[in-house]
């Protein structure tokens, strides 16, 4: 499982005093990656010349493990440079995956090297026993080996702590597993040395080296083992097993959050993690609240995954509490059609539908009412109890209309709205002759306690008495507007002539 967070457990005052020595100049990953390919090629050289001078297996095994080191070392240099490249359009997410690579090239080499040593170790014990000639000036260089890989780990482990880097964390590991396999050898070169005066059995005296080079290549191939389960575990972009129901709680927590809607999925490329997420949103929101909604799971998202690159797609979603003018302006966004004046009525039987439809007044009819038809079938479908649906088709001018202001229209206009009787609530008019023809406009004041269906009546009610008048009326606009906003030149008692004024010119 990758560890998310930088926490480590308390040290021991050698490694810590060892942590500040080595922080005073402190190694990039290259640098680290370079000096432990100089320590490594130094052992290597001991370690072989010891190995055939004396013959021992089990120093042959850790000469071999020196040589892997080597070449690894020199995998993991590779890797850490390529993992610094920046992205480029053959790599969107980066370059950080080479260090996975290397470790999992390390991986397969430890496993045939120790193999190999394995197989040497099975000659030994049933064909060849021997014992192996060891000198106080060998043991003196392994013990020298161990301290050496002792300050490479401790390097090797700031400077992939720092980076937060998986080459230099997988080579730390297993220079550690080289200073246990270095323990191993060295107690055996001391059993060895003193067998003479422990008096021990000269069967396990020649055995015994080949049995710590068994349990040396043992070691190394557990640490295989774990080494290339971690690598392929990242590479199939494998997350630790808990980290999407966390993140799918958090997710499904927000408010506006349909339930059971969210679906996440997450990789992690070298330390950094992204994540898709899908979410759903109940239909009828506006573009601006389901970016709003983004913005909120990306937060939720980061706050388990601090550094996380997130990406959000929010779904409308039907609800099961969705009202039936939410499904009927869905159906027709859907279309890319615009309605308007929506009327939905509850009858005992049915339910039954009235709107405007907005189509092009260049349209023809035959052109237009395949949009209706498409329309209501559209909301049969969304609704599934039976349903009336009535369209009318309103023609809709796209472009910008020609028209012009005329003064005897304007007088005409505020004669007969003087007649009215909310005149005095009338505060503007304004009369437009258009291709079409008169278009009226007007400002009307009512108490601002006045509910809105009663201004609408109201207002409604203007309209057809002023059509009654001039019948040339093809639009009446009416703004209305609470009493405390009007203008002090309007609220004069000056009679009905004097409630309606017109523009200035």
């Amino acid at each position: 499982m990758r560890p998310h967070t930088s926490d480590r457990p308390p040290q021991s005052g050698w490694t810590a005093c060892h942590e500040k020595v080595f922080a005073i100049v402190p190694l990039s990953k290259k640098s680290a990656a370079l000096l432990s390919v100089g320590l490594t090629v130094l052992l290597a050289s001991v370690k072989l010349l010891i190995g055939f001078v004396s013959g021992s297996l089990s120093i042959l095994a850790e000469a071999a493990d020196a040589v892997i080191d080597l070449v690894t070392d020199g995998v993991t240099f590779l890797a850490v440079r390529v993992s610094d490249l920046p992205p480029d359009e053959d790599h969107p997410y980066g370059h950080a995956r080479a260090e996975n690579l290397g470790a999992l090239a390390q991986a397969v080499l430890m496993v045939m090297t120790y193999g190999w040593v394995l197989v040497q170790v099975g000659k030994t014990l049933l064909l060849a026993p021997q014992r192996p000639a060891f000198s106080l000036w060998f043991f003196l260089v392994m013990s020298l080996s161990l301290g050496i890989n002792l300050v490479r780990v401790q390097v090797l482990r700031q400077a992939a702590s720092r980076f937060k880097s998986q080459a230099l964390k997988a080579s730390a590991t297993n220079f550690l597993n080289d200073i246990l396999r270095s323990l191993v050898v060295l107690l055996t070169m001391g059993v060895i040395m003193l067998a003479p005066r422990l008096s021990l059995p000269s069967w396990f005296v020649e055995r015994c080296d080949a049995i710590a080079a068994a349990l040396v290549a043992l070691v190394a191939l557990r640490g295989a083992w774990i080494l290339g389960k971690q690598a392929i575990h990242t590479l199939m972009d494998g997350i630790p097993y808990d980290l999407s129901h966390r993140l799918t709680s958090r997710i499904a927590a927000l408010p506006s959050v349909v339930p059971n809607s969210a679906s996440v999925r997450a990789r992690f490329v070298g330390e950094q993690p992204f994540v898709e997420v899908m979410v759903g949103m109940p239909r009828g929101h506006s573009l601006e609240e389901a970016h709003e909604l983004a913005h909120k799971v990306e937060d939720a998202i980061r706050l388990d995954l601090h550094e996380a690159s997130v990406l959000v797609h929010v779904e409308p979603t039907r609800t099961v509490t969705e009202p039936y003018t939410t499904a009927v302006y869905s159906a027709a966004q859907r279309l890319g059609l615009r309605v308007h004046n929506l009327a939905i009525y509850q009858l005992k039987e049915e339910i039954r539908i009235e709107m405007d439809l907005e189509l092009p007044g260049s349209m023809t009819l035959t052109e237009a009412h395949p949009f209706s038809e498409r329309l209501e079938a559209a909301i049969a479908a969304e609704l599934s109890c039976p349903t009336v649906i009535a369209v009318h088709l309103e023609p809709r001018h796209d472009q910008v209309q020609p028209a012009v202001r005329y003064a005897p229209l304007e007088a005409q206009v505020c004669q007969a709205i003087t007649a009215l009787p909310n005149a005095a609530s009338i505060g503007l008019t304004e009369a437009l002759l258009t291709n079409d023809g008169v278009v009226i406009t007007l400002r009307c004041y009512f108490p601002g306690d006045t509910r809105l269906t009663d201004v609408h009546t109201a207002m409604a009610r203007t309209e057809r008495d002023l059509r009654r008048v001039i019948p040339d009326v093809v639009r009446v606009q009416i703004d209305p507007e609470p009493d405390d906003r009007r203008p002090a030149a309007d609220t004069g008692d000056t009679g009905d002539a004097g409630a309606v004024t017109s523009p200035p010119r």
